[in-house]
């Protein structure tokens, strides 16, 4: 079964290997394990945003979840009719 490793952006050093049937796989796993980051890890989540890579076995990146929190902007006032 291939292996991929999980990386979350700024915690390089907290690798994760895992077996997975394929990319889709271990890219689900990706995101189920961001979930429960940030649900143990309140604090992160008012960085933004944040990147998880899956690396393939020999460490070429196979793909980047990137999930980001967006501040709506005012919406401008209406405009008036004359």
């Amino acid at each position: 079964m291939p292996q991929f490793t999980i990386i979350f952006a700024g915690r390089e050093s907290e690798r994760t290997t895992i077996d997975c049937t394929d990319l889709s796989a271990a890219r689900n796993q990706a995101v189920q394990r961001l979930g429960r980051y940030l649900a143990d890890h309140p604090q992160y989540a008012e960085e933004g945003h944040w990147r998880v890579t899956v690396e393939d076995d020999v460490g070429r990146t196979a793909a980047t979840v990137i999930v980001a929190t967006v501040t709506p902007r005012p919406s401008p006032l209406p405009l008036t009719k004359s």
